[in-house]
């Protein structure tokens, strides 16, 4: 081939790579949105919904209903003929073209609840007898999570506050984040928080040695992000197989439900005693108990928890049959493969020297809503090693440059709203808004 004729193909090929890009281009620039917003609500009772299901038929894209049942999810409109399926665990799903829910102003989801009763159920030896439950769940979870690496893109909350003041809001942070893990491996994780935004801290911080002694004996410095990413361990076949051969743990057949209309396990260990010098203890003042949530065809963890039981009305800000700590992950399914979409924290998280005493106990509740989950390497950046968060970087002292566009317009914030409440314990000195534009939140009340 001459060298003219080179010339010439090279000439086509850039025309034809500038016609693409601006077919491209274009096609983006005139993309329009969808806008819905609504409530998802028990018929039954009229109730609202929490942590209900909004997502487009077997796609990484959606969210999830707030504490009071409500969402409002943005989509382009390239997906107007598509399906917006609805469910949660003990509910009907219910699925609807998108097309047709174009226009409504609000939308109301009425959702049924499916029961089943378990005495109505037949256990049956080496089928569905508990622990053949929990070994099909082991034996299944390379078929039912993806090894290979993913990409979340995610709103995480964190809210501090003080039970001793009624429940107090002291704190907040809100960051829009980025994480890159897959299901085998914590310590792979990587954590890149892209926007994030923080009140003054309004919690009592202690100068006792005895305070700092105890800081340090927990962790001190945990960042919330990965401790309340913690939770995945739960479903993690090493996890299992450890707590399925614990002597100090009984499990037993809990419950039967349904989800996406198919039926559901809920599986529970129970804590009944614990070791020490060699010495075995049954536990009288608290306890511990992990809870799943399997689906009964192909066994797969659609949602696992965590739960700390008190029964010490002494312990400081305890109650009897009090819940000291609630962890939960909830997974749906894409392409043959179950993803984490919401996680939630309740317990204590130690990143600051706070004052324990009469007048102060801070608890710690945080929530991580996926919006976006990215599976192939094409269709996400890796987190560059310099924007990793460590795991022992506090959010409520971080410096950062406030980006008030960015809030304005992130969808994930709409669909889970602050409770009106949290906003005004924080606002007795100055707007939350105020506190956010400001460079850095070391304020505390020393």
């Amino acid at each position: 081939m001459t060298k003219t004729n080179l010339f010439f193909l090279y000439q086509k090929f850039m025309r034809i790579t500038l016609l693409l890009f601006l077919v491209l281009h274009a096609n983006t620039s005139y993309a329009q949105w969808l806008k819905f917003v609504g409530s998802v609500v028990d018929i039954e009772t009229n109730q609202p919904i929490p942590y209900a299901n909004i997502s487009v038929f077997n796609m990484p894209v959606g969210t999830c209903t707030n504490s009071y049942g409500d969402f409002m999810l943005n989509l382009p409109d390239s997906l107007a003929r598509d399906r917006l399926d609805i469910s949660c665990i003990g509910y009907k799903s219910r699925s609807l073209p998108i097309d047709s829910l174009i226009g409504n102003d609000t939308l109301l989801f009425l959702l049924e609840p499916k029961a089943y009763q378990i005495e109505d159920v037949v256990v049956v030896p080496g089928e569905n007898d508990v622990h053949s439950l929990i070994k099909n769940v082991i034996s299944k979870i390379n078929n039912n999570y993806s090894r290979r690496k993913y990409f979340l893109e995610a709103f995480f909350r964190h809210r501090v506050y003080n039970i001793k003041e009624n429940n107090r809001t002291v704190r907040l942070s809100e960051a829009a984040v980025s994480i890159h893990q897959n299901h085998y491996s914590d310590d792979r994780k990587k954590v890149q928080i892209n926007e994030i935004r923080n009140s003054n801290n309004y919690a009592e911080l202690s100068t006792s040695a005895g305070q700092k002694l105890l800081y340090t004996a927990l962790g001190g410095n945990q960042n919330p992000i990965y401790r309340s990413l913690k939770v995945e361990r739960l479903a993690q076949k090493r996890f299992l197989r450890k707590l399925s051969k614990n002597k100090h743990y009984s499990v037993s057949l809990k419950d039967i439900s349904f989800f996406d209309d198919a039926l559901m396990y809920v599986i529970e260990f129970k804590q009944e005693s614990w070791e020490f010098l060699f010495k075995k203890y049954y536990t009288t003042h608290t306890y511990r108990k992990y809870r799943y949530y399997v689906n009964a065809n192909d066994f797969a963890i659609l949602k696992a928890e965590d739960i700390d039981i008190s029964y010490n009305s002494q312990m400081i800000g305890m109650k009897n049959d009090s819940v000291g700590r609630n962890d939960f992950i909830q997974y749906r399914k894409f392409d043959e493969k179950y993803y984490p979409t919401y996680v939630h924290f309740y317990g204590m998280i130690p990143d600051m020297v706070a004052k324990n005493d009469t007048a102060n106990f801070y608890m710690h509740e945080a929530d991580l809503m996926v919006n976006e989950i990215a599976r192939r390497r094409r269709d996400y950046d890796r987190i560059k090693s310099r924007n990793i968060m460590n795991k022992n970087t506090t959010l409520w002292d971080l410096e950062y440059e406030y980006n008030p566009e960015f809030w304005e317009n992130y969808n994930l914030l709409l669909d889970h709203p602050l409770n009106p409440e949290y906003k005004k314990d924080l606002e007795f000195e100055e707007p939350l808004d105020k506190q956010f534009k400001q460079e850095t939140h070391v304020k505390s009340r020393n």
